[in-house]
């Protein structure tokens, strides 16, 4: 059944006016709660799934969904700024074993996945996985219209660290690198996930020093770590920077077209292509997401699903989980839910 998530994010909007920033800016705090939020609305509909046939979302909900019911709205404060990402999403056995008990594709997974992002400050990659949600390409007008109000909630998150940047790419055109250095340091300060930044001081610091310094090949790789999608970070030498040209040449090509129309829908061999780019990369929690999106566009798992799924899995969360997971998507006792109620998979060619 669809949650009644509309009335709630209502509530959640009006109440934005009560927050009070502490190293976070406004904007940066009202788009916490709304990540918050949002996984406040969807675990309150996992929270009447079978502990013993969904174990994955059982152990989220009474550890880090747990953390996240907790947390009160109308009291943000800076401990928010220490979520992190990596240890909540990327790199949590639990988050992947639940994200396989649901059904592949499922939008309010979609949304507990970004709003995790976003309460975390992960705003760019929580912005990724909405938008590569919205490549089913069947999803009704309520439903993407509230993934976008989500996406652009997102994009207010970053603005105030993105206006540092564009300062400090201001200065670097006039020469001025030690201005620009602290405009970049700045805006890390603000957002430390902020990929851009990384970016522009690694070529600052490359166009200063007249050389790739290791402070320069450090901040391509945080640049390219944190903002995978910031294509011109991916600069090395191909044998020490796995998927390297495909990042840099082909991965553009896929992904512009979304940037440039929220309607775009990409082909299902531009996904399968896209999640492959992912995997070599080792973007491997993106590259999960994407071939998930194959799979509800497919309306069925294929054969080679499972390899690249187990490489990707064991990469991100190796253990008794991931093997447990994998083993009931190799056909031995596979159970899926639903969290928010969609469209017919596979409707969407």
């Amino acid at each position: 059944m669809k949650f009644p998530i509309l009335h709630g994010v209502v509530l959640s909007l009006c109440s934005f006016s009560r927050v009070h920033a502490l190293t976070d800016t406004h904007e940066m705090a009202q788009a916490r709660v709304m990540g918050v939020t949002m996984v406040q609305l969807t675990q309150g509909n996992l929270q009447t799934r079978s502990e013993t046939s969904f174990p994955g979302i059982r152990d989220w909900m009474l550890k880090e969904g747990k953390s996240f019911n907790e947390l009160d709205k109308d009291k943000v404060d800076d401990s928010w700024r220490k979520f992190d990402s990596r240890k909540l999403v990327q790199h949590n056995a639990n988050f992947w074993q639940m994200y396989y008990e649901v059904v592949p594709g499922d939008p309010g997974l979609a949304m507990l996945h970004a709003g995790v992002l976003l309460a975390a400050g992960d705003a760019d990659r929580a912005q990724t996985v909405l938008r590569l949600t919205l490549h089913r390409g069947d999803l009704d007008e309520e439903t993407q219209k509230l993934m976008i109000s989500i996406m652009r909630q997102c994009g207010a998150f970053m603005r105030p660290s993105h206006q540092l940047v564009d300062a400090g790419v201001q200065l670097h055109d006039k020469g001025d690198f030690e201005g620009a250095l602290k405009q970049y340091d700045a805006a890390l300060s603000l957002w430390p996930l902020n990929g851009w930044a990384a970016y522009e001081r690694g070529t600052t610091l490359r166009i200063r020093d007249k050389e790739d310094t290791d402070q320069v090949v450090k901040a391509f790789a945080q640049s390219r770590e944190i903002m995978p999608f910031q294509f011109h970070a991916w600069q090395g030498t191909i044998k020490d920077i796995p998927g390297m040209e495909k990042m840099m040449i082909v991965m553009p090509q896929l992904w512009e077209p979304s940037l440039k129309d929220i309607k775009y829908v990409m082909k299902p061999e531009d996904l399968m292509k896209m999640s492959e780019i992912l995997q070599l990369a080792e973007v491997d929690d993106l590259a999960l997401v994407v071939r998930q999106i194959c799979v509800v566009r497919r309306g069925r798992y294929a054969p080679d699903d499972h390899p690249f799924i187990s490489k990707s899995l064991r990469r991100l969360a190796p253990g008794v989980q991931a093997e447990t997971t994998l083993a009931k998507l190799s056909g031995a006792g596979l159970e899926t839910t639903q969290i928010y109620q969609a469209p017919v998979p596979g409707r969407a060619k």
